[in-house]
């Protein structure tokens, strides 16, 4: 396993990357300005975490620039981001030097992982976990080394754990009540690549961790598993699908299909935020069940009325923001600022 270094001094990401052209769709806006928050959306292949806001009823935009950004977490007043090579735990506090209200977000810890492929993150009681999908896992950052292992799935414990080979392309993880409960994958196989094979499209496993089993297949490159509203939720990315998982019967129900691969999902009141892709063809994430279904692919995300199964708004990327990973709500945050100096511990 390779060695690791914490680091406590961080500079922080870029202000002011070349902005992402956005159009607005529905009601993005009035519920964005009514939900009290401010929302986070991470677009890894043009490198930037975007922050979307409207305290008075007008759309903010910010955008950071970071190293390939993926998953996101938040919990109170952290908010955590992996990178390439980098896990960065971030602290939200009022920033009592701002002519208005507003929280300065500011570096408080960053673990040096190298190389990992980190994908979701999420926080336990115990703290900070990841997804890495190099080595087929479960993880949390490690003072002694790149990562420390707390689970993998079971069709995992026969190969070679330590070998940095990306079998079944595990890349969701979900808790429920401070524990971790839930993970996604293409495939449930430990050769080496096995995910990139032709069956990918419907060869996706949600995997119960605490049972440590297969709960579901037949998934389409799944995502973000997330227990919400006293069930679990995931993104059917392969079909452009948000879908509720039924763990008695083993099987999952779309709620609706959207014109994108669906990718990165959070609840805000009786509202789901999902990410919307447009992977390109010929890339090893495009899903062609998706493509078929629409003539038109979206990046951005949408807003989607879950009870009803109805998209009512959303932001669309028309430049730059190609391919979303995730996003994430941070609640009573209606406006933010990120330091432009290196910040201590």
């Amino acid at each position: 396993m390779p060695t690791s270094s914490r680091r406590r001094l961080a500079s922080p990401p870029i202000v002011g990357a070349r902005p992402i052209e956005l159009r607005v769709r529905g009601d993005f806006v009035e519920w964005l300005a009514a939900s009290g928050g401010t929302l986070a959306v991470t677009t890894y292949n043009s490198g930037k975490l975007a922050l979307f806001s409207a305290p008075d009823g007008t759309l903010t935009a910010s955008y950071w620039s970071l190293p390939r950004p993926m998953g996101m977490a938040v919990s109170g007043n952290q908010l955590a981001v992996a990178t390439r090579d980098l896990l960065w735990q971030m602290e939200i506090a009022a920033n009592d030097a701002a002519a208005e209200a507003n929280q300065l977000i500011t570096p408080r810890q960053v673990d040096a992982t190298g190389r990992l492929d980190a994908h979701d993150l999420a926080f336990d009681r115990r703290g900070l976990l990841f997804a890495n999908t190099r080595f087929n896992c479960v993880a949390r950052p490690s003072e002694r080394a790149s990562f420390k292992r707390t689970w993998q799935p079971p069709f995992m414990a026969d190969a070679a754990t330590n070998t940095a080979v990306d079998c079944c392309h595990l890349n969701g993880i979900g808790v429920r009540e401070g524990r971790l409960a839930m993970a996604t994958a293409f495939c449930e196989r430990s050769e080496p690549a096995a995910w990139r094979a032709g069956d990918r499209f419907a060869s996706g496993v949600l995997l119960d961790v605490r049972q440590n089993r297969v709960a579901v297949r037949g998934l389409s490159m799944p995502h973000s598993p997330r227990w919400h509203d006293g069930q679990w939720w995931l993104c059917d990315s392969g079909r452009g699908a948000l879908a509720t998982v039924h763990l008695g019967r083993e099987i999952f129900e779309p709620v609706i299909e959207l014109p994108g691969m669906t990718r990165g999902l959070t609840f805000v009141g009786d509202r789901a935020v999902v990410g919307l892709s447009r992977i390109r063809k010929r890339h090893i994430l495009d899903a062609p069940p998706v493509r078929e279904r629409w003539p038109r692919l979206r990046s951005g995300v949408a807003v989607v009325d879950y009870a009803r199964g109805v998209e009512t708004g959303s932001l669309e990327f028309v430049r730059g923001g190609r391919e979303v990973y995730d996003a994430a709500f941070l609640p009573g945050v209606t406006a933010a600022t990120f330091p432009t100096e290196a910040v201590g511990a």
